[in-house]
């Protein structure tokens, strides 16, 4: 694309700064991850210190609040695979410069500001860092801080044996009566009125976790990766559409056509993963045993099949 061609506005210029400022730095090199959560935390920076809207484009998605990638144009910078991770390093073109970006110079300076102080806050902090900010300080709802406590701790349980988790405030539970208890506070705090797409879902999801616990040693790598899942499919029918800032209208109606396509294919692998565990219970699924039978709401329809497996973007 030639320089005439490029359409860089003040979004395009938070994020090309933060990149060639990290650069610049001791940051460690630049992650998806960290990269699309600390525009976020530069744009929140900008608006609530510095009192100047750029319009950014960012969404909460999966684990934590990142910029709408597609909404920028992205000729300013470039992502190619990393050596030293699975992912992408992000970069800035190295021939773009700053007068091609359409800001004014009040609105660059303010922008710069707010880089800075990123920069100087987040250089050296992971992606895992990073995102306990977030959740720390931007985190839209408690439902949402739950599920990332319990994921958080999932992760930190070694997968092969069941154990306290005396490093995170649970001295005297085990790890089985922390996912419980973990489980029982996502069914009180979920916000039903605000999430009411993924409520019925959501419900057969916790019944089918509590399944998963009742074995005497429950594997938990497939409870978080269950719980990886969940969210993920979360973050497409609901999170983005509720928690966003700037998203343009052509970026929604694609959100709208991926809803009906991820509930869709959610739902049959819940239904067939539910359904193992009913036959391993019980030999059998029956209408005592299901909840959505039971309660009188329509059953999950699980005539396709769709393997039980980790779908997550690298940026989560």
């Amino acid at each position: 694309m030639s320089d005439a061609d490029r359409d860089f506005g003040p979004s395009e210029y938070l994020c090309y700064r933060l990149l060639v400022e990290l650069e610049d730095s001791r940051s460690y090199p630049v992650s998806g991850s960290r990269f699309h959560k600390l525009s976020c935390i530069a744009d929140r920076h900008l608006s609530s210190e510095l009192d100047c809207d750029i319009a950014f484009p960012r969404h909460w998605y999966v684990y934590g609040e990142v910029v709408d990638e597609q909404s920028l144009d992205g000729d300013f910078y470039i992502a190619p695979s990393a050596n030293h991770w699975s992912g992408r390093r992000y970069l800035p073109v190295e021939d773009v410069n700053d007068w091609e970006f359409a800001v004014s110079s009040d609105r660059k300076d303010a922008i710069d500001e707010a880089v800075e102080w990123v920069v100087e806050s987040f250089e050296r902090a992971n992606a895992e860092r990073v995102e306990t900010y977030q959740y720390r300080h931007h985190v839209p709802n408690e439902f949402v801080r739950t599920y990332n406590d319990l994921r958080t701790q999932l992760k930190e349980v070694d997968l092969n044996r069941q154990y306290t988790l005396g490093d995170f405030r649970v001295t005297s539970h085990s790890t089985r009566g922390f996912v419980v208890e973990s489980l029982e506070t996502m069914v009180d705090t979920y916000p039903r009125d605000d999430y009411p797409e993924a409520y019925d879902l959501f419900l057969e999801w916790h019944d089918a976790v509590e399944r998963l616990l009742e074995a005497e040693n429950p594997d938990y790598a497939v409870v978080e990766e269950f719980l990886d899942s969940f969210v993920t499919m979360l973050a497409k029918v609901e999170l983005r559409f509720h928690h966003r800032q700037h998203i343009p209208d052509d970026r929604i109606r694609v959100w709208e056509r991926e809803r009906l396509e991820t509930k869709e294919a959610f739902a049959s692998m819940l239904a067939d993963r539910r359904e193992e565990l009913f036959e391993d219970a019980s030999g059998g699924a029956s209408a005592r045993t299901d909840p959505a039978r039971r309660d009188g709401r329509s059953g999950t329809d699980g005539s396709a099949s769709v393997s039980f497996s980790r779908h997550l973007d690298s940026f989560d």
